[in-house]
């Protein structure tokens, strides 16, 4: 590093913090603004040209580059007490260095503070309670605009100087989606920490918000015992403890462990995702043991904040409807317009709230407000607010004609479907779409890849596996037999065959 390096003309950057997924956190301070701040700078690693493995590297140099991008738009959209605020995002033209300013937290990392704790001297249960009960709080916030974080662990928490528990790290984050090829990798692929990663993760499952229940249950096992649930050896490992060993008992190491927590721990290490409670859930039985004075308010009641000031927020409430003027056609096609040039810009979000207002003022025109629906619809699938395209989706899909477009709308509402766990209906979605003798073979491609990933969670994994192995040579054809996506389907089949 450079004696006195000041990056972007604007941070000069001091001591290193540490390192997150995609790169190394400085302490830094903003010259215009006089104040200190964390600096995350993506790692460059050194692509060397020539070789049969350059492009191979070029690529994944450039797939990195995207997912640091990705972490900056994942925690710029969360605006929340638990994660650390994003101040500004560049590159520095001198190193052509992307990079990530944060609010700097002065604190210490959990498991850092785990590791000051002795048997003879546990963490206190109202202090893991508190920390957890936060950290839930968070989460919940976090899954309410489907984002699961898959890496939640100690290093990843820490506590700030005023008690706070902030959550970092959203490299490896997964907004709700299994996207269309060439994102075939986001389903089979093992993404976490191995002491703490659930069991649909080590088996390359698709994950939702419980499994960073089940991270959570990991951590606030790791505070009350000061080890993790399960302990590898040379003959099991933690894949093989997390998908086949049931959770240990708290009470068996802390006799002074509440039935009721126990209890709870258990829940969120269930082997099947959908037993485990919600992060809602987890807070409210944590609350009474982290001590916290509580009683139950309405999300907008004003005094909640000082009763229950890290309480999440219950239930979505439908926004009371206004009476508004309704929008002309000319207005609506003028919507319509601007929408798609903004998408085309990848200014996804300027686009649905462009759409969001015609929506809100129909012109009464069927035709015309449908279209507005339906592409209204279509960009909260690509902007992977999977929860909100469903709803919306699933009201335009009746009013559609039998055509090329309702299937590829319903080909989107099967992954939206998929990203927020409604396996069920997504491979029905899935069927419908390869039902359809028309499709071309990109489509048919990614709609069959995706119903053989799914197949295998509603039980049909020997229809899963038939499906995939048909399907390897026209990847082989269209990638390359040596490609990521092949590789991924090999492994994906030799696992479901070893299970079954």
């Amino acid at each position: 590093m450079d004696e006195d390096w000041i990056l972007a003309d604007r941070y000069r950057i001091g001591s290193p913090i540490g390192s997150g997924g995609m790169g190394h956190v400085w302490e830094a301070h903003d010259l215009q603004l006089d104040r200190d701040v964390a600096v995350k700078i993506m790692r460059q690693p050194a692509v060397p040209g020539g070789t049969p493995e350059s492009a191979e590297l070029a690529a994944a140099a450039a797939t990195d580059r995207e997912r640091f991008f990705r972490e900056i738009r994942t925690t710029a959209r969360l605006e929340l007490s638990g994660v650390p605020a994003v101040y500004d995002v560049g590159v520095d033209p001198a190193r052509d260095q992307p990079f990530l300013v944060m609010q700097l937290i002065r604190g210490a990392t959990l498991d850092d503070l785990i590791i000051g704790f002795t048997r003879e001297e546990p963490a206190p249960l109202s202090w893991c309670a508190a920390v957890a009960a936060q950290a839930a709080a968070t989460l919940a916030e976090v899954h309410r605009v489907d984002i699961v974080h898959r890496d939640i662990k100690p290093s990843n928490m820490m506590v700030h100087a005023d008690g706070q528990v902030k959550i970092l790290d959203f490299g490896v984050a997964l907004l709700q989606g299994v996207q269309a090829l060439p994102k075939l990798t986001q389903l089979g692929m093992t993404v976490g920490s191995p002491p703490y990663m659930s069991r649909e993760q080590v088996l390359g499952n698709p994950v939702g918000p419980p499994s960073d229940i089940y991270g959570l249950g990991c951590v606030l096992h790791e505070m009350l015992t000061g080890r993790v649930p399960f302990t590898e050896s040379s003959s099991r490992s933690y894949r093989d403890h997390h998908v086949n060993t049931p959770p240990p008992s708290l009470r068996s190491t802390r006799p002074d462990v509440p039935i009721d927590l126990d209890d709870l721990f258990q829940a969120m290490l269930s082997k099947t995702p959908t037993s485990r409670p919600s992060a809602a859930a987890v807070y409210e039985v944590l609350l009474p043991l982290a001590q916290v004075v509580a009683r139950a308010l309405d999300d907008d009641d004003p005094r909640r904040p000082f009763l229950r000031p890290l309480a999440p927020r219950g239930p979505r409430k439908s926004t009371p409807k206004v009476h508004r003027a309704p929008m002309t056609i000319d207005e609506a096609v003028d919507a319509i317009e601007r929408s798609a040039a903004l998408a085309a810009e990848e200014q996804l979000h300027a686009a649905i709230d462009l759409l969001d207002e015609a929506a809100a003022r129909p012109t009464g025109v069927p035709a015309a407000d449908l279209e507005v629906r339906l592409r209204l619809g279509s960009l909260l699938h690509l902007a992977e607010e999977h929860t909100r395209a469903v709803a919306v989706l699933e009201e335009v899909l009746p009013n559609l004609e039998q055509d090329e477009q309702a299937t590829e709308l319903r080909y989107q509402a099967a992954i939206s479907h998929t990203a927020i766990g409604n396996f069920e209906t997504a491979v029905r979605y899935l069927r419908a779409v390869l039902a359809d003798d028309t499709i071309d073979g990109t489509l048919r491609r990614d709609a069959s890849y995706q119903l053989g990933m799914l197949l295998p969670e509603l039980g049909e994994a020997a229809d899963g596996i038939h499906l995939l192995e048909s399907l390897r040579p026209q990847l082989v054809a269209d990638f390359g037999g040596d490609s990521v996506h092949v590789r991924t389907l090999d492994r994906r089949v030799a696992q479901l065959k070893r299970l079954t």
